[in-house]
């Protein structure tokens, strides 16, 4: 681009080729205008009154004569002299040229105000004043400065928004770990523009009356270099790669492996303190991958067993043997420190698995300090048929086999369905009883019968004066029971009834079940709770019924039975609210445990079935 040629400095009007003339013609009237406006004012009102909304003779602009002239020829000459709007600014940016014009920021004469000054010259005072001023306008002339506009604002306002187009925020070097390994992006470099120096100059230059009609303001840009370059990302790669190779554990003569697609899962990438980039293991991943591991390492501990005499009395212990584990955070630890060697650049190695023992849940230490001093803190038997509705009585005396000789630690909580493990026909478990929404099916559900086991157990505990968490009754009262004091156990889908209760003694308590099959298809279920006494003292009160309503046994005739043939298949139960409460003293006589057992038992009419 070639700049124009400057706006002329004092630009004129047209010569009328008789300077000299005129001259003597205007010195010879002001003579004359003078003589007769010091003989009248009456001169001076002619002489206004013949420049009527005209500029007086002698007023200038620049060198512009505007003597004469009306408001819009006076404009027009202006406008012509000075073009300040004809012209533009060029910004010179890395992305190209930008055009300011002149008009676009309001760069122009300020002709209005110039009119206005002109029209106003020499029209000020008294008639005589006017007259003297005019005479002297005349021969001396008023010549105003030109002057120019210009809307700032805008012209900030247009520079701004094009230097903010040139801003590029910079963009960092990306690294991250998927199903092929590291991936990696480039970096790119930002920049930014001030606007602040370009708009000074840019005002500087458009102020000016002789600029040019073209400005051409050079825009610098600032390069914004990224937070984590390219070398770092490749850097970071290389450190990863090397960390993809199988992983060897070994104990011993065991030896498990885990392959490098699950390491890489363990990976991701972290900027350092010092500007580079790092693979880094999450240890949590680790951990998950050690299953096979503990379980190949583990050595099950042996707990402390007490020693019975015939009659059930506790008489000594047997040891125990520690168990031994796997140290799982040391041989995360250990996996971590290989992992970190490898990306160094050291050969792979085999790490070796970090074993510690663990004390079984009954120390020898702890039953020997117990065992002389343990004595029956409670216990309870419960009587039942041995039929069909309790799988000949495997599902009442199963579970005592399977609880007899639980020890539960100080704090430590007993839980019905944890204790006895899953209820299949594997273990031996068969189809029993169960409460329906209407009616008692002998043979409805895996394990049925069982109610009787964990009820006895529970009024054990509650009569050893221990801490009771969770029990639940059955829907109907069942005479075998101890009034208002029966728990049910039961699984149905998602839902569960538990019975469960804590040793809140200072010592260990032992849990003893004993199965008795009596004479006449009897059998009996027993649990006795054994421990270290400490003064508690339980009363259990009487039981408070209320709201009974009377069952009765009604007869129906069926086509399923012989002629004649009677079976009763449900037995009457009333329906009532029981409630009972037991109190637990320490040896102080302060209570340790008040708790109220409400129950609600539906009315469960019997039917005795005839046949047709």
């Amino acid at each position: 681009m070639t700049p124009s040629a400057p706006l002329p400095d004092n630009p004129t009007t047209p010569s009328t080729g008789r300077p000299r003339r005129r001259a003597r013609f205007v010195v010879a009237f002001v003579v004359g205008l003078t003589a007769a406006v010091a003989a009248s004012g009456i001169g001076v009102a002619a002489w206004d009154a013949s420049y009527e909304a005209r500029i007086l003779p002698g007023v200038h602009v620049g060198g512009v004569d505007l003597s004469g002239l009306d408001r819009t020829a006076a404009t027009r000459a202006l406008s012509a002299a000075y073009p300040f709007d004809q012209g533009r600014i060029i910004l010179g940016t890395p992305d190209g040229d930008v055009v300011l014009p002149y008009s676009a920021i309001g760069r122009r004469a300020d002709v209005d105000a110039l009119v206005d000054e002109a029209l106003d010259a020499g029209r000020d005072g008294t008639s005589v004043e006017r007259a003297v001023g005019e005479v002297r306008q005349a021969l001396g002339g008023t010549t105003l400065q030109p002057r120019l506009v210009l809307d700032a604002p805008a012209l900030e306002g247009a520079i701004t928004a094009a230097l903010a187009a040139l801003e590029r925020a910079p963009v960092d070097a990306t690294i991250t770990m998927r199903r092929e390994g590291p991936v990696t992006t480039p970096s790119a470099a930002g920049r930014t523009a001030d606007p602040a120096p370009v708009v000074a100059a840019a005002l500087a230059a458009a102020r000016s009356m002789d600029a040019p009609a073209e400005v051409v303001i050079p825009v610098g840009v600032t390069i914004l270099e990224p937070a984590r370059g390219d070398d770092a990302v490749a850097a970071a790669k290389v450190r990863a790669q090397r960390l993809l190779a199988d992983l060897v554990i070994v104990s011993g003569k065991k030896t498990w492996s885990i392959k490098a697609d699950k390491i890489r899962t363990w990976a991701y990438f972290q900027d350092a303190a010092d500007g580079s980039v790092r693979p880094v293991i999450a240890t949590v991943g680790i951990e998950g991958s050690l299953r096979a591991v503990r379980k190949g390492v583990r050595k099950v501990a042996k707990s402390a067993t007490f020693l019975k005499a015939r009659n059930g009395k506790i008489v000594g212990v047997v040891a125990g043997k520690d168990g031994r584990q796997l140290d799982v955070e040391a041989t995360v630890s250990g996996i971590v420190a290989e992992l970190e060697s490898r990306a160094d650049g050291d050969v792979p190695s085999p790490v070796r698995a970090v074993i510690g023992p663990y004390a079984p849940e009954l120390t020898t230490e702890e039953a020997a300090e117990t065992a002389p001093l343990m004595v029956k803190l409670g216990s309870w038997r419960t009587w039942f048929p041995i039929s069909e509705r309790n799988y000949f009585g495997a599902n009442i005396w199963l579970p005592a086999r399977i609880i007899n000789g639980t020890v539960l630690k100080p704090g430590q909580r007993f839980e019905w369905w944890s204790a006895v493990g899953p209820i299949t026909s594997a273990r031996g478990f068969g189809p029993g009883g169960v409460i329906k929404s209407d009616h008692t099916d002998p043979t409805g559900a895996t394990g049925g019968g069982m109610c009787s086991s964990s009820t006895t157990l529970f009024n054990a505990a509650l009569r050893a004066g221990l801490r009771i968490n969770a029990r639940s009754n059955h829907k109907y009262y069942i005479n075998r029971y101890p009034l208002g004091l029966d728990a049910t156990v039961s699984k149905v889908g998602g839902s569960s009834q538990t019975m469960s209760f804590t040793n809140d003694t200072k010592h260990a308590i032992y849990i003893r079940g004993i199965r008795t099959r009596g004479s006449g298809g009897r059998g009996y279920v027993t649990y006795e709770i054994w421990g270290v006494p400490d003064g508690r003292k339980v009363t259990i009160g009487r039981a408070y019924v209320g709201n009974v309503r009377q069952a009765v046994t009604n007869e129906v005739v069926v086509d399923t039975l012989p002629h004649g043939v009677r079976e009763q298949t449900e037995y009457p139960s009333n329906a009532m609210d029981v409630a009972v409460t037991r109190v637990v003293k320490d040896a102080s006589g302060k209570v340790v445990h008040r708790d109220t057992f409400y129950t609600h038992y539906v009315l469960w009419n019997g039917l005795i079935e005839v046949g047709r």
